[in-house]
């Protein structure tokens, strides 16, 4: 059984909120966050095949600092365009407020093959417990 939801998601309260419906929505997944598509597409690289659902932000904020060099965080269309080269392998939700970005990683998933559904974020965090939620629960059917 594949076990694992893997998120991109660099806003820590958004983080924070999602693990929290994870809890309630999904505790027998193990779940995986990540704030920049380098290291989620490293991770993924070796375990796609354990992969349940993955949600995807797109913007992942300006570049970074780490180990005193400057690190890109990339944006969810390099995840997109990652997985658009390989087969479907479970349902994906893009979580975004920026549409056309969101367009383009549609497009990109789509001619590959993927399932997906787009959340549009709303309020603050309320759409996490809302939108978001009733989108994990459908995307993993009836585990659930």
């Amino acid at each position: 059984m594949r076990g694992i939801i893997a998120i991109l998601e660099d806003d820590p309260r958004r983080t924070e909120a999602m693990k929290q419906v994870l809890k309630e929505v999904g505790p027998e997944y193990e779940h995986r966050f990540f704030d920049n598509a380098p290291e989620m597409v490293a991770w993924l690289e070796k375990n796609l095949e354990e992969v349940a659902l993955l949600s995807l932000d797109h913007d992942l904020g300006s570049n970074r600092s780490r180990k005193a060099k400057v690190f890109d965080p990339g944006t969810g269309r390099d995840i997109a365009e990652f997985l658009a080269e390989r087969p479907c392998a479970c349902p994906a939700i893009i979580h975004s407020n920026n549409y056309p970005a969101v367009m383009g990683m549609c497009r990109v998933l789509e001619d590959g093959g993927w399932k997906l559904s787009c959340v549009v974020p709303y309020g603050d965090l309320e759409w996490i417990h809302d939108a978001w939620a009733k989108e994990i629960r459908k995307s993993l059917g009836p585990a659930i």
